[in-house]
């Protein structure tokens, strides 16, 4: 029944068990599905047998209500969301009267891989199943079988587990080709036949949320229908392959032209939304109906990106860069837009509120008001401004706080009466966050970053909250120490709240660094706020607070400061892919070491040996400096690569060798590995090119070192040193241990001494 309902894997769970226990085989459709697949018959296209009896499913009923979006957390309308389910009738091939032609019903086409691309499309998969994608892979059969465990259950399920594990993850492989072994058997005799219905839905519906994962990791809709399907994806989802973060349903809630802010999430968190390397706050505009720009934080700073809903070979993203700061990506993705498509940015720039209003709104018009001069602001949900024209050419200014309408004095002006109304909306959200915590943190935050800090005001938010005496102190104290103390006394600040109060009192970086401690503020986050607030260099910082290698890249070192502090960790935390190590190489040098102690570093970190050679010819561009650089440091095959790398042959490759002093032995190695592990060849460069007899470079292939034999077996010949060999045995290349000079001694015991040779023989032994 499992392999079977493989047949139906655009369909859910549930109906991919009952169309199995149906007993058919081969895709199914409705009717007018089969109305629009060309038939075996020239000109017609497939219909139902008469009299063929439906096979019922179940649909989901949709409508369009008001949703609140899952990633722009804004109100908008969805025509996706499910009211209910009704039975729809399907057909199965085997029901038709006409059948599909030959090429109508296209199965998915599954991309040929090597054991390398299939590791590491699983390894995406992880990270966008869980949320942390893993340096490695080593079995991808058993990480799929993982991942089947960490799929959730349904209501009043349990995760699989065991046998049921197993079978998702095998099924998963099996979709893609990967599948080596048989699905594993569980013996249903302990169950009812409920429960039977139910453990075949959740093993195939965990297959089906791994299948998803793949097709993310791969590129590839491993779910796509053979037929022409009628689309009924949820608008409020992201398509499983698709690389634009918000849905369909998301961008029609965003407002035109406004900077819409969401988060912070943590990176794991985005990655599970399916945006890797970001960290932070994210912010979007949208500029069309399927279109909108996007800006993330990072741990380096932040990047921009053009996303759309719409189709194409882009997947949902368009374009794409880097930026020091929010701030900066927001400028840079609007040139970008400017750039590529002119006529689109026309409308977003002529718009008067393109700008950032994160995450309440300025001014705006008032459809509903009085006349079309009417504007109002949402502070929050409790408290709104209100502005509109007055008796006798005068302005009224009104702010509503939970529902109850409060009027301010009549202006001249609008100008003016926004002013007034700002003010009133300001003192009641203080009056709020006297009793709520949640608005006190929200409230000194936002005085704190506004540039005009009052002291009085933080008393007035949290002063109730201490004795009498503290509160005055609060209010008059100079000691920066002694503030953080009454600060973190009133118990409704965030650290991070503390730590930008102490910035709008203009305290030194270095008396904030010592308050870090008391503040309770992790040391990443400090690192982070420190650099954006007091402009200090992240790693000064991270050294004065004690950072470990974690807390520095949590508090957005960039590439090159983690290289300077900590290479080691930061090489060893990269992929194998070619293209990232491609700019380690110059990001090496950049961050302030020379060209030898980079190729050091890459070839003692570098996870293949084709990275490393990416990496040295990026650093290094000349063959022979290269090989310099390298012969003291790298592996044999990392040697190799670079060699291929630089397209050189093994005759130029031993001709290198040889100019820059590599031991012989690695030379030796080097050249078997470019000729492909041809003995006669090897033998035939290294005697030419480096002037290393046959015998001897035998030996150096066999792992033993003629710098310990001949000088013990002077004056044997040929005959002498196959003898030596023979009584040597085969090498050991399984074992570390080299044979000692003992060791040669007693073998040379056993060779039988050399007979004279005639001139004729050591003529003919000579080389020319």
């Amino acid at each position: 029944m499992l392999e079977r309902a493989e047949v139906w894997i655009d369909y859910s769970a549930r109906n991919q068990v009952l169309l199995a226990s149906y007993g058919i085989v081969g895709p199914v459709a409705g009717a007018a599905t089969w109305g629009r697949v060309p038939s075996s018959e020239g000109g017609r296209a497939c219909a139902v047998g008469a009299g063929e009896h439906g096979l019922p499913v179940r649909v989901p009923v949709v409508g369009e209500p008001t949703t609140v979006a899952g990633r722009s957390r804004s109100l908008g309308e969805s025509g996706s969301v499910a009211s209910g389910h009704r039975w729809e009738l399907v057909f199965a091939e085997e029901q038709l009267a006409r059948r599909p032609a030959r090429d109508a019903v296209k199965a998915v086409s599954i991309p040929r891989m090597s054991d390398a691309r299939w590791s590491e499309a699983v390894r995406v998969a992880t990270g966008r199943m869980v949320g942390r994608t893993p340096r490695r892979v080593q079995d991808p059969l058993a990480q799929l079988v993982d991942l089947a465990r960490h799929v959730p259950p349904g209501a009043g399920r349990v995760g699989l587990d065991g046998v049921l594990a197993e079978q998702a993850g095998l099924l998963a492989a099996g979709r893609v080709g990967r599948a080596t072994e048989p699905l594993p058997v569980l013996d249903p005799n302990g169950l009812t036949g409920r429960e039977r219905w139910r453990t075949l839905v959740d093993v195939r519906h965990a297959a089906g949320r791994v299948v998803d994962a793949l097709s993310y990791g791969l590129e590839v809709d491993l779910s796509r229908s053979p037929l022409p399907r009628h689309e009924l994806a949820d608008d409020r989802q992201v398509a499983s392959g698709r690389r634009n973060y918000l849905s369909p349903a998301d961008v029609r809630s965003l407002p035109l032209g406004v900077w819409i802010e969401v988060g912070p999430y943590s990176k794991g968190e985005w990655l599970a939304r399916g945006i890797a390397g970001a960290n932070g706050v994210g912010a979007f505009m949208r500029v069309n109906d399927r279109s909108y720009l996007a800006a993330y934080e990072t741990r380096a700073g932040a990047m921009w990106r053009l996303e759309t809903t719409g189709r194409g070979a882009h997947l949902g993203l368009v374009g794409e860069g880097a930026a020091d700061d929010l701030a900066e990506a927001k400028r840079d993705v609007r040139a970008a837009l400017r750039d590529r498509f002119p006529d689109v940015a026309v409308g977003v720039e002529t718009s008067d509120r393109a700008k950032v209003l994160s995450p309440s709104f300025g001014w705006v018009s008032l459809p509903t008001g009085r006349d079309e001069r009417t504007e109002q602001r949402e502070f929050d949900e409790r408290v709104s401004a209100r502005v509109h024209p007055g008796p006798g050419g005068r302005w009224e200014a009104w702010v509503s706080v939970d529902g109850q309408q409060r009027q301010g004095p009549l202006t001249e002006n609008a100008s003016a009466a926004r002013e007034i109304a700002e003010g009133l909306a300001h003192g009641a959200l203080i009056e709020l966050a006297s009793v709520a915590p949640d608005r006190a943190n929200a409230m000194v935050t936002e005085a704190a970053g506004s540039g005009s800090w009052d002291r009085g005001m933080l008393a007035s938010i949290v002063g109730h909250r201490l004795t009498d005496s503290d509160a005055l102190e609060l209010g008059t104290t100079s000691d920066p120490a002694r503030l953080t103390e009454l600060v973190k006394s009133a118990g409704v600040l965030a650290p991070a709240t503390m730590l930008r109060v102490l910035h709008a009192e203009d305290v030194p970086l270095d008396t904030v660094i010592d308050l870090v401690p008391a503040l309770g503020l992790p040391i990443g986050d400090a690192i982070r706020q420190m650099h954006s607030e007091w402009g200090a260099n992240r790693l000064e910082v991270g050294m004065a607070l004690g950072a470990t290698v974690e807390e520095l890249r949590d508090g957005g070192c960039s590439r090159i400061e983690m290289l300077a502090a900590s290479p080691r960790e930061e090489l060893r935390h990269l992929d194998t892919r070619e293209q990232t190590w491609q700019s380690v190489g110059p990001t090496l040098l950049e961050a302030g070491y020379s060209e030898a102690e980079a190729i050091k570093h890459l070839a003692a970190h570098a996870p293949t040996p084709s990275t490393f050679a990416v990496a040295a010819e990026a650093v290094v561009d000349d063959p022979c400096r290269a090989f310099a650089l390298s012969v003291r440091h790298a592996q044999t095959d990392d040697l190799a690569h670079l060699a291929e790398r630089f397209g050189m042959s093994p005759a130029e490759s031993a001709t290198v060798l040889g100019a820059v002093g590599a031991p012989p032995s690695v030379a030796v190695q080097v050249i078997e590995v470019l000729c492909e592990h041809d003995r006669d060849a090897t033998c035939d460069v290294a005697g030419r090119y480096l002037g290393i007899g046959r015998d001897e470079t035998e030996m150096r292939l066999d792992g033993i070192d003629p710098d310990v034999v001949v000088p013990l077996a002077v004056g044997t010949g040929d005959r002498q040193m196959a003898a030596l060999r023979r009584s040597l045995g085969p090498p050991d290349h399984s074992s570390s241990i080299s044979l000692d000079a003992e060791s040669i001694r007693a073998a040379l015991d056993q060779v039988e001494p050399a007979q004279p040779a005639d001139r004729s023989d050591v003529e003919a032994d000579r080389v020319p």
